[in-house]
């Protein structure tokens, strides 16, 4: 909804236009200012077309600051960090006449596009003090403290967006968004009850049916859960940029259906050819990992995610990193390997938190694990255990590496050690896969046990 008033002291324009959030949308062109806010609720919800709607707003009036800012941040979902920085430059150049807000934003969303997310989250910080309902910016930042290598990040991005409450009352966007804070820190039935309010009012709000999709995996409700994203998918728009990962979520149901020939498919259908390609790879890799797990390596289909993963831009996200040497391992891709490692390491010397002390060593155990070396893979992996949530990701996401461990201490026949991380693993989650890996395991003991 736009609505008009007058704006003192902006020479582009007469009247003031706002956006939904009240929000001052520095144009004269109500066409621009209209395009922007599709684009801006295309984004919220991962929509399709939000790329679309800010060039749209950007053909009606090229000066438009936030809507270069948009496509910046739409360019950074699709891992083409090319474009979100010449977007970004675009932005800083045509927002000189802008409000102090706008101003105020684009020099975030740069900060942030840039990699510089300690800078940039304290420029939110303190922007959100004056302006809490900047909505593309507070969701820019909460994605960026969930990727930020945090030991808290969790409760850290909760804390962040609980706060912001009282400014947003009923809305649908932000519902969502608290939403998946809440299932994040296992709060399931507040993420149902926001996400399902949310959906009534923004029916197509593919944040929150993503969450609904965690909340069903979390409490191991998956023939529901599969049930629900069957039917959202067959009416979700398969050139959003969520639709990747939403049938992930899906193939993750059927995975732990025991219908791994269902998940593939699902694969070959929905996440290879996806829209976007940064989640083409991420989604992808995890999902072939684990069926490469279950005994099924299927090594013809990582070429494909390997050359994704050469494809997309991954500047300071080592959640991306940690998935492409995924591919790269499993093709064999040694130089490529070398090429990420390299760049983890540089990474660890700019002050990362996590790219040398986490993300280094889940990669070298990857490529230790592909080698048939599990001792050295687990040399790698138990240091850090503690800390692979740290890379970011769900839960569902990150725990792919504790599996990983699972598998390497079966090839070794240390039934105790995977009894004891799968004992955890379920106090958490009663995952039907865990359930029948614990059978494996006190198979394995009970005949280590056996009278000879």
């Amino acid at each position: 909804m736009l609505c008009g008033g007058i704006l003192q002291g902006y020479t582009r324009f007469a009247m003031a236009i706002t956006d939904r959030y009240g929000l001052a949308v520095s144009t004269s062109s109500p066409a621009a200012a209209e395009r922007f806010q599709e684009g801006m609720d295309r984004l919220l919800s991962y929509g399709a077309g939000a790329g679309e709607a800010f060039a749209a707003a950007l053909d009606a009036d090229e000066g438009l600051a936030v809507a270069h800012a948009g496509t910046a941040l739409v360019a950074a979902v699709q891992g083409d960090a090319a474009t979100a920085r010449a977007a970004a430059g675009r932005a800083r150049e045509t927002v000189a006449g802008a409000t102090r807000r706008e101003r105020q934003h684009v020099e975030a969303v740069s900060a942030l596009i840039a990699g510089e997310t300690t800078r940039g989250l304290a420029l939110v910080d303190e922007h959100v003090a004056e302006f809490p309902r900047d909505a593309l910016l507070v969701n820019q930042a909460g994605s960026a403290i969930g990727f930020a290598g945090g030991r808290t990040r969790e409760q850290d991005r909760m804390v962040f967006i609980e706060r912001l409450s009282p400014a947003y009352g009923d809305d649908w966007w932000f519902a969502s968004a608290l939403a998946f804070t809440y299932h994040e820190v296992d709060r399931f039935d507040e993420s149902r009850r926001l996400s399902e309010r949310s959906l009534a009012q923004y029916p197509g709000n593919a944040n929150a049916s993503h969450n609904l999709a965690h909340v069903y995996f979390e409490t191991v409700d998956n023939d529901a859960g599969a049930a629900f994203l069957e039917d959202w998918l067959a009416r979700y728009d398969a050139r959003a940029s969520f639709h990747c990962h939403l049938a992930w979520h899906l193939a993750m149901f059927e995975l732990h259906r025991g219908r791994p020939a269902r998940a593939l498919e699902i694969f070959e259908r929905d996440i290879l050819k996806a829209a976007n390609p940064r989640l083409a790879m991420i989604d992808g890799s995890a999902l072939l990992w684990r069926l490469r797990l279950d005994g099924d390596a299927r090594a013809s289909a990582w070429r494909p995610l390997a050359d994704l993963a050469e494809r997309v831009s991954r500047p300071g996200f080592v959640f991306g990193e940690v998935h492409a040497a995924l591919a790269y391992a499993a093709c064999g891709d040694t130089r490529a390997l070398e090429r990420l490692i390299d760049g983890l390491r540089d990474l660890h010397a700019k002050g990362h938190p996590v790219a040398g002390t986490v993300a280094l060593p889940l990669v070298q155990g990857t490529v230790a694990f592909v080698a048939g070396d599990h001792a050295g893979a687990l040399a790698h992996f138990e240091p850090v255990e503690g800390e692979i949530h740290r890379v970011g990701g769900s839960h569902a996401q990150w725990e792919l590496f504790e599996e990983t461990m699972i598998a390497c201490y079966f090839a070794l026949e240390r039934w105790d050690d995977a009894a004891r991380l799968i004992r955890r693993r379920l106090r958490r989650r009663a995952s039907p896969r865990d359930a029948r890996a614990l059978e494996r395991a006190g198979a394995g003991i009970a005949a280590r046990e056996a009278p000879a």
